[in-house]
């Protein structure tokens, strides 16, 4: 049975919506929401308009598959794409871009509230609205609300430090970005499911080439258009202590320990190098680590060391060293897991990528199930015409890509598995999963874009969580477990971005299900359909 409309959220929603949207219509100074040292964050439109122009013109920014960006690398990028391609002026992608990141690019308004020092002191506000209604049968339950109203704050001392909240209250609902379930004891109005929390909160300091940040955020790690499968933006952000460097020029790197549950201790620990040869391909190698104990995080954040050595590392593990843990196990162990990803601009217009991962590698005679995932994908985008009196010019582009994950991938037997609540840290639908997307784009003009996406994918019943027990011998990893979901679907996809003030955003389509759940049932077909909206001032 599905859950009754909250009527109540859109009476409170439409009036702010409506009311922030009348200043629109009024000129205002120009001064960009993003800070040059904020990062973009990992789901912003931003990076899907930056993989069109990598695509088109042959040239990437330096460490694209690294991700969060900053405003200030997204700017140097896209300055120097202009001097070397005069043509991308009038390009759909680059117009989007710079509403959202240029203080000086056309239909772009300044935050809600801007506060200048004496100096280099700047806080800036910008308040917003925005409204998911999403009914499809992957949902659970099938219509998944996400309503909220918050701000975002940026607030900065000088050009080498950076603070970041963005807060709101807002209705429970799914997704490893969704709002957690609080219940609505606690809740802003009791009995209301209307509670408060944050998106991301972090803090970014300079010291010298080295930039650290402590905080409540995402990365994500790899090219992928529908996910990566080492390191992805599908789970709930991760708290955490993060490192970031360039060197050698083309060379770049970062590093992290993140707190999943301080009861517990259980922890998530990542490094990345990336290299970018000639602005034309990318190739990133990483490396994650699932350990547990408090009293080992700081060896973890030493970057470069592999994570094997820190489990090698001659300690005592007497039982109840790490709460909960009878054994010794949990700070004796680790899961390690592996990846390497390719993204190369072949031409101008065309793009191929591609990720390897290997969870728990090994060589020794031991045996291993092949606990592997590898993702392909290509991209072909293409300019229609010159730019026209209004300097404009219209766009299409197709991509395809393929994911698969094995069996067991993500899990160990002795419980340091890739996931946070059910999501996992990997690709977005975990294990024991094969996935082929293709997606078709017009883009009309920079403010309206129409999208038509094919996508097939079966799932096993494998889940995070569900290890291989060296015990069971021999098994095919590659085969898919139980009774396999099967899920067809065809949708389209309108866009409509006046501003960097305005989203607006409906979805419709068809899709054909057989053994929902992993049940013997047959075939069933449904409409999905999701409208969103954001406005933020």
């Amino acid at each position: 049975m599905r859950p009754a409309a909250h009527g109540w959220a859109l009476s409170i929603a439409i009036p702010l919506v409506v009311g922030a949207a009348i200043p629109a219509a009024f000129p205002a100074a120009a001064d960009a929401t993003y800070l040059p040292q904020e990062r973009v964050p990992t789901n912003s439109p931003v990076y899907r308009e930056l993989e069109r122009l990598m695509a088109t013109y042959h040239r990437a920014p330096r460490s694209p598959s690294t991700r969060p960006l900053r405003v200030q690398e997204i700017l140097a990028y896209l300055n120097a794409l202009e001097i070397e391609h005069p043509e991308v002026f009038g390009d759909p992608a680059m117009i989007r871009i710079r509403r959202e990141v240029d203080p000086d690019a056309p239909a772009t308004r300044g935050a809600f509230l801007r506060i200048t020092g004496d100096q280099d002191e700047i806080i800036t506000a910008s308040p917003y609205v925005s409204l998911t209604y999403d009914e499809d049968v992957k949902n659970r339950p099938d219509i998944n609300r996400d309503y909220r109203i918050g701000v975002q704050i940026a607030a900065s001392i000088d050009s080498n430090s950076i603070f970041v909240f963005d807060g709101y209250e807002g209705t429970a609902s799914q997704g490893g970005r969704g709002t957690p379930n609080f219940g609505t004891l606690n809740a802003v109005i009791e009995g209301v499911d209307l509670n408060s929390w944050m998106e991301e909160a972090y803090a970014e300091l300079a010291i010298s080439k080295v930039r650290l940040l402590v905080g409540h955020t995402w990365l994500r790690w790899g090219p992928g258009r529908d996910g990566t499968l080492s390191l992805s933006d599908a789970a709930p952000a991760l708290d955490m202590i993060r490192g970031d460097a360039g060197f050698a020029r083309n060379w770049h790197g970062q590093w992290f320990v993140s707190l999943i549950d301080p009861g517990p201790q259980t922890y998530l620990a990542g490094h990345r190098v990336e290299w970018t040869f000639h602005s034309h391909v990318t190739i990133g190698l990483t490396e994650l680590a699932r350990f547990d104990g408090t009293s080992q995080g700081l060896l973890y954040f030493i970057p470069i060391v592999p994570y094997s050595f820190w489990e090698k590392r001659p300690k005592s593990v007497p039982p109840g060293a790490v709460p909960g843990d009878t054994t010794g196990l949990a700070l004796g162990k680790n899961n390690i897991l592996s990846g390497v990803d390719i993204s190369w601009h072949v031409r101008p217009g065309f793009r191929l990528w591609g990720e390897f991962l290997i969870d728990d590698i090994s060589f020794s005679r031991d045996y291993k199930p092949d606990m592997i995932g590898w993702q392909a994908g290509v991209e072909e985008r293409w300019r229609l015409g010159d730019v026209d009196d209004r300097g404009r010019v219209k766009a299409i582009g197709v991509a395809v890509e393929y994911n698969r994950v094995n069996n067991f991938t993500y899990s160990a037997w002795h419980g340091h598995n890739f996931g946070n609540r059910g999501y996992p840290f990997g690709f977005l639908y975990g294990p024991d999963v094969m996935q082929v997307s293709a997606e078709a784009a017009y883009e009309h003009h920079a403010n309206l874009e129409l999208r038509l996406r094919a996508e097939w994918r079966r799932k096993g019943e494998g889940s995070i969580g569900d290890a291989w027990i060296p015990s069971e011998g021999k098994v095919d990893a590659g085969a898919m477990s139980g009774i396999i979901e099967r899920d067809a679907r065809l949708s389209a996809q309108l866009i409509y971005t006046p501003s960097r003030m305005i989203r607006l955003e409906a979805t419709v389509g068809a899709a054909s299900f057989k053994s929902e759940d992993h049940r013997n049932v047959g075939a069933e077909t449904v409409i999905p359909f999701r409208v969103a909206a954001k406005l933020k001032w």
